[in-house]
């Protein structure tokens, strides 16, 4: 598969495109002023776009005079707008391993603010999964049921302490009660 460069000028979006793009501009300029443009754009024998548009739009918007291009020239009509659809579709059957995740963010934020597309508040909320707590919803099979550190809770009292926030962490999802929780766990572990 060659990619080459091709004149922004000379692409043409896909009028029936049913994708809707906007939202993610911004983040795909982010992406490539981070990186580069490191994902081609895929275009057919008339340079229409079969999979790309966001790739093209937040590169109109950051005046590329140029972009990488994959030229697909053995698709019918039908398989290219199945191809639009699918390439879109196939993206939503993923899913995150949030606690691989958070270990990826916490090696990338220990020294330095890194682009990787996710909101602060997200990013804080993945975070706040080292304090120990997971609601029932974010629970998989390669974790435990019940997180309990041990190396925090040393003695009886704080142990009670520990048994009551993992108890009301049940019943809560909010990360600000999470972190008042721990907040008060920490108090009087400090005593």
């Amino acid at each position: 598969m060659e990619i080459v460069q091709i004149l922004i000028s000379d692409i043409k979006p896909y009028a029936n495109n049913p994708r809707k793009n906007k939202r993610g501009i911004v983040v795909v300029k982010q992406s490539i002023k981070s990186f580069g443009f490191t994902q081609p754009i895929i275009v057919n024998a008339e340079y229409v776009i079969l999979c790309g548009h966001t790739r093209y739009d937040a590169a109109k918007e950051l005046n590329l005079e140029a972009v990488p291009v994959i030229i697909k020239t053995d698709l019918t009509p039908k398989q290219e707008k199945a191809y639009r659809i699918a390439d879109n579709r196939v993206t939503q059957e993923t899913d995150w391993d949030k606690w691989k995740l958070r270990s990826e963010f916490n090696e990338l934020f220990s020294d330095g603010d890194y682009f990787t597309g996710f909101t602060q508040d997200e990013v804080s909320d993945i975070m706040a999964m080292d304090l120990g707590f997971r609601n029932a919803g974010e629970m998989d099979t390669e974790m435990p049921s019940r997180i309990y550190p041990r190396e925090i809770a040393c003695d009886e009292e704080q142990d009670a302490v520990f048994d009551r926030v993992q108890s009301l962490m049940g019943k809560k999802k909010d990360v600000d009660v999470v972190m008042e929780l721990c907040e008060m766990f920490l108090s009087t572990r400090n005593k």
